[in-house]
Formats: C-alpha cells, sequence, structure tokens
C-alpha cells in the first residue's frame, strides 16, 4: 500500500506541469516528507533568506536522499551476495542429504535382499550338515554291520574248515591201518559237529552221509578214497568262499575308507560355509542397521537445511521488499526536491505566497 502511495505521488507531482502551482504545492504539502521540506523553506523565507540559499538547502536534502540511496543500494548488495552464498551452501547441504538418503537406501534395500539369500543360504547348509552326518551315520553302521557279517561268515568257515581237516586226518588215519574202535570216541565228536553245522548244511551232508556209511558198513579203502575226494573237494570249495567273502569284505571296507573321506571332507567344507555364513550375516544386518542410521541422520539434518534455507528465502524477501520500498520513497522524495527546486527557480513569489499561507 505504502508503495502504491508513494508511486501516485511521483505520478501526481509528475502532472504538476500541467496544473496550476497551488494545486502543486498542495499535493506536495500532503506528504509528509514534502511538509517537512516546506516547513524548513518557511523557516528560510521568513528569515528572508535569499533564493539562492533556499535551493542550497534543496540541494543538500537531494544530496542526502542520493547518498542515502547510495548507501542503502550497498547494504541491499552485500546482503544479496551474502543470500546468494547462504542459499548456494544450503542448496549443496541439500543436495549432499538428499544423495546420502538414496545412496544408504539403496545399500539398505540391496543388503536386505542379500540378507535375505544368505540365510537361505544357511538354511540349506545347515540341512546339508544334518544330511551328512545322517548319511554319515547311516553308511557307517552298514558298513559296521558288513564287517561283523564278515567276520561271523569267516569264522563259520573255519570252522567247517577245521571240521574238514579233522574229518580228513580220521580219513588218514584209516586209510594208514587204524580201526575203526580205535577212533569212534573222535568219529563220534565229528559226526555231530558236523551234523550241527547250521552254516553248510547243503555242503556238508554228502560228508555226513559217507562218514554214517562207513561206521554202518564197515572201513573199506574204496570208501575211504572216496570220502578222502570229497573232502579236499569241499575243503576247497570252503576256501575259495572265504576267498570271496574276503575279497568283498576288502572292497567294501575300501569303499568306506573313500566315501567316508569325502563326508567328513564334504562336512568340513559345510561347517566352514556355515561359519562363514554366519559372520556374513551378521555383516550384513549390522550393514543394514549402520544404513537406517545414516538414512535418518541424513533425514534431520535435510530437514534442518530446508527449514534454514527456507528461513534464508524468507529473511531476503523480507529485505528486498523494505529495499524496493524504500527506493520508491527515496524516489518521490527526490521527485518533490527537484519540483520544488523548479518552482523555486520559477515561481519563486507564488511558492513562497502559498507557504506563508499554508498551515
Amino acid at each position: 500500500m505504502q508503495k502504491i502511495a508513494l508511486l501516485a505521488l511521483v505520478l501526481a507531482v509528475t502532472a504538476a506541469k500541467f496544473i496550476d502551482t497551488h494545486t502543486t504545492l498542495a499535493q506536495i504539502n500532503a506528504d509528509p516528507f514534502g511538509h517537512v521540506v516546506l516547513s524548513a523553506i518557511k523557516a528560510h523565507l521568513q528569515a528572508s533568506t535569499p533564493a539562492n540559499e533556499v535551493n542550497m538547502l534543496l540541494n543538500g536534502v537531494g544530496a542526502g536522499l542520493v547518498q542515502d540511496q547510495n548507501d542503502h543500494d550497498h547494504a541491499f548488495e552485500l546482503d544479496t551476495t551474502t543470500n546468494n552464498r547462504i542459499v548456494e551452501d544450503l542448496e549443496k547441504e541439500i543436495l549432499y542429504h538428499q544423495n546420502q538418503i538414496a545412496s544408504n537406501t539403496q545399500l539398505r534395500d540391496d543388503t536386505i535382499e542379500a540378507l535375505a539369500v544368505s540365510e537361505e543360504d544357511i538354511r540349506v547348509t545347515i540341512s546339508d550338515i544334518a544330511n551328512n552326518e545322517a548319511t554319515y551315520a547311516r553308511e557307517e553302521a552298514t558298513r559296521n554291520q558288513q564287517h561283523e557279517t564278515f567276520v561271523a561268515k569267516v569264522a563259520a568257515i573255519d570252522d567247517v574248515i577245521d571240521a574238514i581237516d579233522e574229518a580228513a586226518k580220521l580219513i588218514q588215519h584209516l586209510s594208514l591201518g587204524a580201526s575203526f574202535a580205535q577212533l569212534k570216541s573222535k568219529y563220534d565228536v565229528l559226526h555231530k559237529k558236523l551234523s550241527d553245522n547250521t552254516s553248510h548244511t547243503a555242503l556238508l551232508q554228502p560228508v555226513i552221509t559217507a562218514l554214517t556209511e562207513l561206521a554202518t558198513h564197515g572201513v573199506n579203502q574204496k570208501a575211504l578214497t572216496k570220502i578222502a575226494q570229497l573232502l579236499s573237494e569241499i575243503r576247497q570249495q570252503l576256501v575259495q568262499e572265504k576267498a570271496a567273502k574276503t575279497d568283498v569284505e576288502e572292497r567294501q571296507a575300501a569303499h568306506w575308507a573313500e566315501f567316508s573321506v569325502h563326508l567328513a571332507n564334504e562336512h568340513t567344507r559345510l561347517v566352514e560355509r556355515k561359519a562363514q555364513l554366519e559372520v556374513q550375516i551378521q555383516e550384513q544386518k549390522d550393514t543394514i542397521e549402520d544404513a537406517q542410521s545414516w538414512i535418518e541422520f541424513h533425514t534431520l539434518e535435510l530437514e534442518n537445511s530446508e527449514e534454514r534455507l527456507a528461513g534464508q528465502q524468507a529473511w531476503y524477501a523480507v529485505q528486498s521488499e523494505i529495499y524496493e520500498t524504500q527506493t520508491a520513497e527515496r524516489a518521490a522524495q527526490n521527485e518533490i526536491v527537484d519540483r520544488l527546486q523548479e518552482h523555486i527557480s520559477e515561481k519563486l513569489s507564488t511558492t513562497a505566497q502559498f507557504i506563508s499561507k499554508r498551515n
């Protein structure tokens, strides 16, 4: 409103060229500044001061207005320079905090995704460790059972071989002339041993039958030779059977030795992998927590910088308005001084008459 009034005054003074002197002076007198200047002129005129001194007074007022404007221009220029520097710094701060928020948000989100992968990896790894341990326990139990079975079967074969060897000795003694009656006790023990055997019943049955016939029908060389041949064949079969089982046992033992090493190495690898993933997961959780803390920190700093920028811009807007208002006031005041100088120079008597009669 004050700007509009001052502009109206300037227009009014400018239009004074086309308005009579009394009207012009009345308009100047209505302005507070014009009223003060007219009062000063009146005092000079009442003291019968020469017109040139009145002009000197007006020149001094005009020079003061020019100096005031120059000072104000300089001060506003400094304010503008300072404002631009502060605004530039604050805008850089805002951009920095925005970039930090964006980069830490990206880091947090990427790490959350990576954490999900790591947690799935460790879940699978833990499951693999459990499967590995279960496989080891199962295969070890199988291997132990295989070995126990082998030991039992080999022991049974050895028992049968021992019985076959005893039978062969018995037949040998009979072949060399010993009487059956002399060997009857050994025969009975051997016959019972062979009859009680359950592991090779079918294999031993021909021997048992032959020995029974020997005891029933009496000893003859042909029968003894036949039995000796039968015992030799059976013993050879038993030795071959034992060799075959031993070969299987050795292959199974070698396989388990190799497989157990593989399982142990795999277990070590999985346990190490689990430890690595645990460290990785903790690091990822720390990264997420740190990133979130930085996001919160830079968010607060961003809000602070934005508030300071808004405050600085508001302050500069006020300073700009003050500068424009005061500049307009001084322009209007300079116009008043110029018009009064014109009237003093060209229409001194009329001006003096108006001043002497005004309130």
